[in-house]
């Protein structure tokens, strides 16, 4: 190209509006979901087998941290970073995101303990973070399972089913406490749970009404169980219209409970 050709096309750059120029495309965002479990939970279970609300277990038992990203991260790196209550957050560690994108990460834990995923991002995705989640303790070794209504309605199917499938730790001679959502004005109600009375006696069950004052709107309802002894063993809630021809077992909570010593 001839100088004079060359001062002519850097004249014309320079002069040309900035809406003119091609615009540099963007990393691709990435949403992280994320969620807690009592005990070991494997790669066989699902996101909802994890729940968003925080979970209490005894000293001592592992937790799974699970994180939901896209396939498309397969093989890159998350960070896993926790703080304590009075602390500040420090990267405890990191994982490869699996094939079907998703991520576990199992610690065993002493006090109250948050995660949160993070992705420091790349040429072609953006950094990304979790909502971060919870899982405490308590000295008597309480256990403390909670499903809000949020939940339910983001895994309900086409049909108005939904099926969960939870794990829930607590120590003998302590108490296990399980919070559902309920809504009365459905016509719904949970059914009486099942469950071995040689290992979980039930202590009490309350409605909770909801505080908003709303007409219809969800409230929730509670279960507290006395764990006997060692064991493992299943506690499940079935949520139904308990009238001839009412619909049975619309929602249902499978809870699979690990009792130590």
């Amino acid at each position: 190209m001839h100088r004079s050709q060359f001062l002519a096309l850097a004249l014309a750059l320079v002069a040309m509006p900035l809406g003119g120029l091609p615009a540099l495309a963007a990393p691709n965002p990435v949403t992280l979901t994320d969620g807690t479990a009592a005990g070991v939970v494997g790669s066989g279970s699902g996101a909802a087998s994890f729940g968003t609300a925080s979970i209490v277990v005894p000293g001592g038992i592992p937790v799974t941290y699970f994180v939901g990203a896209t396939p498309a991260l397969a093989g890159r790196t998350l960070e896993i970073w926790t703080r304590t209550r009075a602390g500040a957050w420090t990267e405890a560690t990191s994982r490869t995101v699996a094939a079907d994108g998703t991520m576990r990460y199992v610690t065993r834990i002493t006090a109250w303990t948050a995660f949160q995923a993070r992705y420091a991002g790349d040429s072609s995705t953006a950094p990304s973070a979790s909502h971060g989640r919870i899982a405490s303790v308590t000295a008597r070794g309480d256990g403390v399972i909670a499903i809000g209504c949020g939940e339910f309605e983001q895994w309900t199917t086409s049909d108005g089913r939904a099926v969960f499938r939870r794990t829930a730790s607590v120590r003998a001679g302590a108490v296990l406490r399980v919070t559902l959502c309920s809504n009365a004005s459905t016509g719904y109600r949970w059914d009486a749970p099942r469950t071995s009375a040689r290992y979980l006696a039930l202590l009490s069950h309350r409605v909770i009404v909801p505080t908003s004052g709303l007409i219809g709107a969800a409230g929730s309802e509670a279960w507290t169980f006395r764990a006997l002894r060692s064991a493992t063993t299943s506690l499940t809630l079935t949520y139904s219209r308990p009238w001839e021809g009412g619909e049975k077992a619309t929602w249902s909570v499978v809870l699979a409970v690990r009792i130590v010593g």
